[in-house]
């Protein structure tokens, strides 16, 4: 397999730059393999136009893949094709029931079918990677070189009976090993703009799709995600069908879940509504909600049947969803609006059955990835918005009694890594990214990258300081972001990143990005702030000169002859764009 090289640029206001080059704390390390065992990060590459340049059908959009980096050399490491295709007829990988891997000329006009990774899992039982196809229904099993060994539908929650069902929803997201060996997976149903069973449009109600590609004409959809920007939202049926279910790493079998509670302190709690991230501490099981913009911190041990308690221990069975016993025991609610007791406008919090507050514009869209650094900060991504954004306020949307107010456009997204000290139930910090940084969903914590530790180093020296060893010796953040576009000037005025309106920042093509999270580059840590206003300092950068910069970007570049399948056909030299949706730390190296 060729080997493709990763440029990594390190990015501060007066535009310091570090190119390529390999950092290695350990001599001798191959790039692309493991170095330690914090090396490498998985990053599920969605492939979506048009944020991705990659792939056989750039109208249609690509089937997905996994791609690894090693932060340590700055190089990239190996590319996880989608398993779903002919030559697997057959095998474990397509022959279960539940996935299809031959449709003729297909989607993306080679005959495989798609595949839409989300979930990404490395280690566990025999140090192999668990990826979920948000496409297809299922969790594949892969080897360390990327080769796939066998897939598993979750058939209790697949819109069709024997699986596929190929851009619908509920939709497998996030995933996370649980402390016994199992594995939970968060399944998310909402409206989405891509989903082919969304909730159709109302009475009166008319729209268009906005996110055609190029040389697709933009024509009239029933879908109702139209008349939202972004075109996502959840409602009350959807936003209860949301839940977490537990599967067997062994069997690869569903046998347990968690769904949303009707009883206790936290009965029918609108929040709960899109299922995406899932980590665990000591104390329980985090899930993020989409839709909710709160993590829900929940006792993973209450209601586990007893055929889930461990990894290899579980008996195969026939599981069904909805199990009363099943309900999620909720042990608090981290709510990251910071509205206030009252909650934010819109919210219904009353804990009862109202049909309200599942979509409050102030929580939709919000939250999506998260991770915990080593003091037990709770760090994730958050896509606020400037405006609310309301039914009917989308482009080419048409809706009776409209608001009056201009459509909605990348310019309303204000994106922003959330935090949450230890044991806090509130937002108690964020980092607010530069315009140029939009549509972020995954994100993880890790030790600082090697072209990231060599601006630090830089950058004290540039400030005639004298370097200690302990620069680069602490936990950074990895963020994907599917419009990279850091520290942009377009207008040209030699006034970089931070005070340009959004619009002109926004350029689809995205990249993983790697910031400080110490106390001096937080919200106010500088001094200077960042308003998030797109019209705020325009000429000057007053109002957003405090908006966070990357240390490092790392960017995926083409080598070959065009057909080498890592680079998805572009020719040598080209970055590869990507729409990354995860973002995990390798925990444990394959050996094999």
């Amino acid at each position: 397999m060729k080997r493709h090289s990763l440029t990594a640029t390190a990015l501060a206001a007066g535009m310091v730059m570090f190119a390529g080059g390999a950092v290695a704390h350990e001599p001798g390390a191959l790039a692309g393999t493991p170095v330690c065992t914090e090396s490498n990060l998985m990053a599920a590459d969605a492939q979506n136009f048009p944020f991705a340049n990659t792939g056989v059908n750039a109208a249609a959009g690509s089937p997905g893949r996994v791609l690894e980096m090693n932060i340590t050399t700055g190089e990239r490491g190996i590319t996880v094709n989608r398993p779903f295709a002919p030559e697997y007829l057959n095998t474990p990988i397509c022959d279960n029931g539940g996935v299809t891997c031959d449709l003729g000329v297909g989607p993306f006009g080679d005959g495989s079918a798609p595949w839409k990774p989300t979930g990404v899992l490395s280690g566990g039982e025999n140090g192999h990677a668990f990826i979920t196809s948000a496409a297809q229904h299922a969790i594949t099993e892969f080897h360390r070189n990327g080769t796939p060994i066998r897939t598993a539908p979750t058939l209790p929650t697949s819109p069709s009976p024997n699986g596929g069902g190929f851009g619908w929803v509920p939709r497998l997201l996030g995933s996370g090993f649980m402390p016994n060996g199992n594995v939970a997976q968060a399944v998310c149903d909402a409206n989405f703009f891509n989903a082919s069973n969304s909730d159709p449009m109302g009475p009166g109600e008319s729209g268009k799709n906005y996110n055609a590609p190029p040389g697709v004409d933009v024509v009239a959809s029933n879908n109702s995600s139209y008349l939202y920007f972004p075109p996502v939202y959840s409602t009350p049926e959807r936003g209860g069908n949301g839940r977490i279910l537990v599967y067997d790493q062994t069997t690869l079998e569903v046998i347990d879940e968690y769904n949303k509670p009707t009883t206790g302190p936290y009965a029918n709690d609108p929040r709960w509504t899109c299922p995406a991230g899932v980590i665990f501490t000591s104390e329980g099981m985090y899930v993020s909600f989409f839709h909710g913009d709160a993590v829900f911190v929940v006792d993973w041990k209450a209601g586990i049947d007893p055929q889930s308690y461990g990894t290899g221990a579980n008996k195969p069975g026939n599981f069904v969803l909805g199990k009363e016993h099943n309900e999620a025991k909720v042990l608090r609610v981290i709510d990251l609006s910071n509205c206030g007791e009252d909650g934010c406008p819109g919210d219904a919090l009353e804990y009862d059955d109202s049909d309200t507050g599942y979509d409050s514009p102030n929580r939709r869209d919000n939250l999506r990835a998260i991770r915990m650094s080593e003091d037990g900060t709770l760090w994730g991504t958050r896509r606020s918005r400037s405006r609310e954004c309301l039914r009917g306020e989308a482009p080419m949307a048409d809706v009776p009694d409209p608001s009056g107010n201009p459509p909605c456009n990348p310019s309303v997204f204000r994106q922003h890594i959330f935090a949450a000290g230890p044991g806090e139930d509130h937002r108690t910090g964020s980092i607010a990214l530069d315009p140029g940084v939009n549509v972020i969903a995954g994100v993880t914590i890790n030790r600082m990258s090697g072209p990231g530790c060599a601006y630090v180093q830089a950058e004290v020296l540039a400030n005639g300081g004298t370097l200690t060893g302990d620069e680069c010796d602490v936990e950074t953040l990895y963020a994907g972001a599917s419009a990279a576009n850091p520290g942009c000037d377009p207008d040209g005025d030699g006034n970089p990143g931070p005070g340009h309106p959004a619009n002109q920042c926004f350029r689809p093509g995205g990249a993983i990005l790697e910031y400080r999270i110490d106390a001096a580059h937080m919200d106010g840590g500088n001094g200077k702030p960042c308003t998030g206003d797109p019209a705020d300092g325009f000429d000057t950068g007053e109002g957003n000169e405090g908006c966070a910069l990357p240390i490092a970007v790392f960017e995926f570049v083409a080598q070959g002859d065009g057909t080498d399948e890592d680079t998805s056909g572009l020719p040598d030299g080209v970055v590869e764009t990507i729409d990354p949706r995860m973002v995990m730390t390798i925990h444990e190296a394959f050996v094999q």
